[in-house]
């Protein structure tokens, strides 16, 4: 995944600001959403390929994408390992963080889940339906936590039902998520090793305030995460 820094003057940045708290979304995914809007245009003036794409298609086939490369990603696998939490029991700790993002929000369900390969691993989870609270593993197609963890960024869905990514996503009709915050949790050296997520079986918005407070609680479980993963590198006498 590449980035790229844009300045913006103060006026349109508070501006930016403004318009995605009121859709619900980081100002990084407004501004992503218009550049997909400018690409199609683009296209479909010099009759391109992609132009016979909707926006809508050109958007989640980049999306699909980021998600399979960040889920097989070797340093992103090799720092995930090093934690030594893959396939452990449930932790006070883990589910003491979960419990609270549900509460802060307000919401029935929470998840800590490390992204492995080819699945979902859950640290810590409340409000999930069986048989998937009691595997504590999702496949990939039930996952949302797939995307923040691709674009390093936080996920906020309003109703997946509505969401032109996640419409017919395995998760809405296996186990009634339709709204969702999902933040990544990012190791200092950028790489995502899963996601803090929210989830509501009803759509609703979400505040900047509450992804807010989840950012801080997912701060803490890059610190629980870090320290296990310090005793588990750490060399033994």
């Amino acid at each position: 995944m590449r980035a790229t820094t844009i300045r913006f003057s103060e006026d349109l940045w508070a501006t930016l600001e403004s318009e995605a708290a009121r859709e619900g979304v980081s100002v990084a995914q407004l501004v992503r959403d218009a550049a997909l809007i400018r690409l199609g245009v683009l296209a479909g003036r010099r009759g391109d390929p992609d132009a016979q794409l909707t926006i809508e298609q050109l958007a989640e086939r980049g999306r699909r994408r980021r998600a399979v490369q960040a889920a097989d990603d070797d340093g992103r696998l090799a720092a995930l390992r090093a934690t030594g939490l893959l396939d452990t029991p449930p932790e006070e700790a883990f589910d003491r963080l979960a419990n609270l993002a549900r509460r802060v929000v307000n919401a029935p369900g929470a998840l800590i889940s490390l992204l492995n390969g080819d699945s979902e691993f859950l640290k810590s989870s409340v409000g999930l339906p069986e048989p998937w609270a009691s595997s504590r593993r999702l496949p990939l197609s039930h996952s949302f936590a797939r995307y923040p963890v691709a674009d390093l960024q936080p996920l906020i869905v309003t109703d997946a039902r509505e969401h032109p990514g996640l419409r017919g996503h395995a998760a809405i009709e296996d186990m009634g998520v339709v709204a969702y915050v999902g933040i990544p949790l990012v190791t200092a050296d950028d790489r995502a090793l899963g996601a803090l997520s929210v989830f509501d079986s009803h759509p609703r918005v979400w505040t900047a305030d509450q992804v807010d407070l989840l950012r801080d609680i997912a701060g803490s479980v890059m610190t629980e995460i870090e320290l296990r993963t310090a005793a588990a590198t750490r060399p033994q006498p």
